[in-house]
């Protein structure tokens, strides 16, 4: 019952960081460190042994470095790289590169949604609605979570805590 609970984390963080993502172009800093959090006692609860533990740190720190190298060289912002980083801890090495495919998969379809959004006139349904206005004017920036999230949650069943 405790790992069920403390599982559904992954998932709710995800779904959170999209949709703060879509309406503000941020990701708040308590998702990435939510995830942190929980998950040693996740790891706990589900009987993980200590190299598992240890394999899924090391990851995450791996992640967190290149993640910091993708910001330094403006590939991608700081909330991305610290959520992709997070969750790598939770996916562990056994699901790191579906997570990773799925991630630049969901990537090449969000952008190309988005261009296409942004090339048509804004509909006035949407123009009063503050999300959309600014997903419509905004030329440079992606809500990335949304591809991160949709990853998230394609792997979220094979996650090691959950998998065994």
């Amino acid at each position: 019952m405790l790992l069920t609970v403390l599982s559904l984390t992954f998932p709710l963080v995800m779904i959170w960081a999209m949709v703060a993502d879509f309406r503000t172009f941020e990701i708040p800093h308590s998702l990435p460190i939510a995830l942190v959090v929980v998950f040693p006692i996740a790891a706990w609860a589900a009987n993980m042994s200590w190299q598992q533990i240890a394999w899924a740190c090391g990851l995450a720190t791996f992640m967190l470095v290149v993640a910091i190298l993708m910001v330094l060289f403006r590939v991608m912002g700081g909330g991305d790289g610290k959520l992709i980083a997070a969750a790598a801890l939770w996916t562990g090495p056994e699901a790191i590169m579906p997570f990773l495919l799925l991630i630049a998969l969901m990537g090449g379809v969000l952008a190309l949604v988005i261009l296409l959004y942004r090339r048509l006139p804004l509909a006035s349904t949407l123009a009063s609605l503050t999300a959309f206005q600014k997903m419509h004017a905004e030329k440079r920036d992606l809500p990335y979570a949304i591809a991160i999230g949709i990853a998230g949650l394609i792997i979220y069943p094979r996650l090691p805590i959950l998998v065994g």
